[in-house]
Parts: C-alpha cells; structure tokens; sequence
C-alpha cells in the first residue's frame, strides 16, 4: 500500500470515529429527557420519592417549612428540584401511592440527612429503616430521676427522635433556645422536687461502689445493671463516703440538717449539690428564670415549652405518665403532618413480642427494681419541711408554669419575672391533656403547701403543730 492510500484511510478512520462520537452524544442527550420525563412521571404518579438535604440553609428551609402540617403535594413540590439527581431505591415495597393521597409521610433516614415519602405501612416496614426526624427544632431536657428513661421508650416506639439533654443541658442546646438561628419546642420532664432529690439519693446508694462492694467496679453499665456494676473514682467514692457516713444512708438525716435552724444548712447546701441527678428546675432552666439571661432570648429562640409531669395524684393507683407521653408523640406528628395523619400513624404502630410487658415495665422508675424510690419518700416530717424548703425555687417554677391566670387559685407564690414561655408549660395537646398536666401539677403543690408558707414559723414549729 502507498503513502498515499495510507493517509486516505487515515481520513477515514477519523472521520467514522467522530461520527460515532456525535451519535453517543445525540443519544445521551434523548436519554435525559426520556429519564427527566420518568422523574416527573414518578412524582406525580407514586410519590416514592428522596429528599436530599444539602447545605445548612436548606435544612433551615426546610425546618421552617415543617411549622405547617405536611402532604404529599406540598413536600415534593418543596425539594423537587433536589430529588432529580437521586436516584430511587429498587427496595421499597411498591403500592398505590396515588390513590392513598395524604397517606404519605416523610421517612426520615441518616440522621435527617435525606427523606422518602412512603406510605404509613411502608414507613413501619423495618427495611426502610425510617424516623420521624425532630433534632433540628426539638429539645427534650431530660431531668434525673423524673421518667425521662420513660420518655425516650415511648419517643422510640413511635420513631421519633428529638435531641436528648442528659444529665444537664448542653450548652449548644441553651444557645439554641436563647438566639436559634431557628426556633425549637423545648420539652422538659417534672417531678415533685422532694421526691427527686430523695430518689437521686437512694439511687446514688445503689450505683455508686460501697468499700465492700463485690460487684465489678469503675464499669460505665452500672446504671444499666446495678445488681452486677457499679461506678468506682476518686469523684464517686468521695460522694458516696458522703451519703454513707456524714449522712448515714439517710435523706431524712441530710433533709434535716438542710433546715435553716440546723446550723449546718451551710455544709449540706454543699454536699447535697454534689449528688448525681440533683441539679434542680431552675438549674436546668435558668435562661428563662435569671433576668440577665432572659433578656438574651432572642425572637428566634425557644418557640414551645412543655412540660411532662411525673405524678401519682390523690385518688389514683399510678401515675398518669403514659397519657401525657402518648400525647406528646402526637402533638409532634401533628405539627408536620395535622391532626388525621398524626392520629393514623399512632394507631398504626405496629406491636411488639412482649409489648406489655415491656410497657408496664417502661411505666416503672428505673431505681424502682431495687429500691422502691418512687413511692411516698421515706423522710421525717421535719427533713420533707427542710428539703422542700431547700428546693421552694423549683416549686415556685412549677406554680409559674401553670401561667398567671389560674382559675383554682395560686398555692404559693410564683417566681418572678420568669420568661413568658413558662406559663405555657400546659398549654399544648388536646384539651383532656392540658387539664391532666395541670391537675398533675398542682397535685405536686399541694403536697407540699403547708411547707412553703414561712409565716407558719420555722420547720421545727410547723411540724410540732402537726403532731
């Protein structure tokens, strides 16, 4: 073959091979249209669609766009132009998404990174591995030793995840409920404050490593297994010296020497600080107690408080806890979704191997398996006057949190200027639930009343007028 030839099949080979270039072109170019066509096609027609979350001005977006109850329509028009990119999942159990209109819910995953809708039984189906994700604008402040294990379980149950504080708040949540920068609901768990400090007590007794203790020692699943665990440091042993030997494994004998005519008021003010899970209401709440704090809570922080309260009420066999948690799982869902999917989903959860028993245990303090510490404290009537007394701030919050206007009558005096919000600690759920929550609530005061009121003399005459 000559040169010449050569070089003309040359051409040619250059030639076909952009030809067949341009061709590939041309028909990746129909492809996208043919996919982008499916896309909407698969939007209007199924609704089984991923969200992707991308930067935190979306997710902002996106948290203000939950204020308002959520459907099908409203959410895929939201992030349809997210969603185009991201490919659908081949595993979820297909259905008439159509035909069941408002019956999709968002299935929250990876943290609330990304979001399906999917039906309420595909969002129940463990393969799709869905919450409803709330951390972004829901705070739960878990107070030791008032039901806040009790909470969490029954959030679970229904999949909601909230962002959870524990032992004390977090100064990242605080700053968040003071500036935003996008309002949160704040849930707080309540308690009789005397009833808490003795149960944190007796709890402290049990898990904390006594200088016989046979159990294994400096282990972090003590709390979980206290009958084979049990927690062993210079910080610990210091503290249960303290309860053992100073306090002789009593709350009476600390409760009376917190009276102000003990003469060692000072010194138990100290050590009854040093107990795990007494950190009190106001402690835990002091933004929206101290004035200097509250002034800083800006227009974009805390937008809801509610309050659960833990207490068994004169009259009644248990506490009325389960209510006010199945309430609250609710409430949340209503937020996103309005009042007939919310009711839906919580009828729909699906039960469990052993779910009654695991609720009546749920519906049990954790300490309760050893040590009995939620029923009436074992104190004298001179140490229940001294520690309520000691703890009157928190009894004062729990008179503001059931708001100014009282229609059965104020049994002690309110703090003052807390933040606003207070007073709407039971002012959420349906109107049966607000009525318990303030009914459990004063049920806390009125226990504690004839303490409170220091024009009756000292706890020492208070109590020898009551014998």
């Amino acid at each position: 073959m000559t040169r010449k030839q050569q070089r003309q099949l040359f051409i040619l080979f250059v030639f076909f091979s952009l030809l067949f270039l341009f061709r590939v072109v041309t028909l990746t170019s129909d492809t996208d249209s043919l996919s982008s066509s499916l896309w909407s096609s698969s939007e209007a027609g199924t609704g089984n669609v991923r969200i992707a979350r991308g930067s935190k001005s979306n997710r902002s977006d996106e948290r203000r766009d939950r204020k308002e109850p959520l459907n099908s329509d409203t959410l895929a028009t939201k992030t349809k132009a997210a969603t185009r990119n991201t490919p659908q999942r081949n595993d979820i159990p297909s259905s008439n998404h159509q035909a069941e209109g408002n019956n999709l819910i968002a299935c929250d995953k990876n943290k609330g990174e990304s979001t399906e809708l999917l039906s309420i039984p595909e969002f129940w189906d463990e393969r799709n591995k869905c919450s409803h994700y709330f951390k972004n604008d829901t705070i739960f402040f878990h107070v030791g030793k008032a039901g806040g294990g009790t909470v969490g379980f029954s959030l679970d149950k229904y999949k909601i995840a909230i962002s959870k504080n524990h032992p004390a708040p977090r100064s990242q949540s605080v700053q968040q409920l003071m500036e935003g920068p996008e309002p949160a609901s704040l849930i707080i768990n309540v308690r009789d404050p005397v009833d808490r400090f003795v149960s944190a007590f007796q709890w402290r007794m049990i898990v904390l490593c006594s200088p016989d203790d046979k159990r294994k020692r400096n282990s972090n699943g003590a709390a979980q297994r206290p009958h084979q665990q049990c927690k062993d440091s210079p910080a610990y042993n210091k503290e249960e010296k303290m309860l053992r030997e100073k306090y002789k494994s009593s709350p009476s004998v600390l409760g009376e020497a917190l009276c102000d005519e003990s003469g060692k008021r000072t010194a138990a003010v100290e050590d009854a600080s040093m107990i795990g899970h007494s950190l009190q209401l106001v402690q835990w709440l002091d933004f929206l107690v101290e004035p200097e704090l509250i002034a800083e809570v800006t227009e974009n922080g805390i937008r809801d408080f509610m309050a659960l309260p833990l207490e068994k009420q004169e009259g009644n066999d248990s506490p009325l806890f389960e209510k006010h948690l199945d309430q609250l799982s609710l409430a949340l869902l209503e937020q996103r979704y309005g009042r007939e999917v919310a009711t839906r989903i919580i009828e729909s959860t699906p039960e469990t191997v052993g779910a009654s028993e695991q609720k009546k245990e749920m519906l049990e303090h954790s300490s309760v398996q050893f040590n009995n510490s939620t029923k009436p404290p074992p104190l004298t009537k001179l140490g229940e006057c001294c520690l309520s007394r000691h703890l009157e701030k928190d009894y004062r919050l729990i008179q503001s949190m059931l708001g100014d206007v009282d229609e059965e009558g104020v049994l002690i005096e309110p703090l003052g200027n807390a933040h606003p919000v207070i007073g709407n600690a039971c002012k959420w759920g349906s109107d049966e639930q607000q009525k318990l929550c303030r009914a459990d609530l004063r049920s806390i005061l009125t226990r504690r009343a004839v303490y409170l009121d220091h024009s009756e003399g000292t706890c020492s005459e208070v109590v020898s007028r009551m014998q």
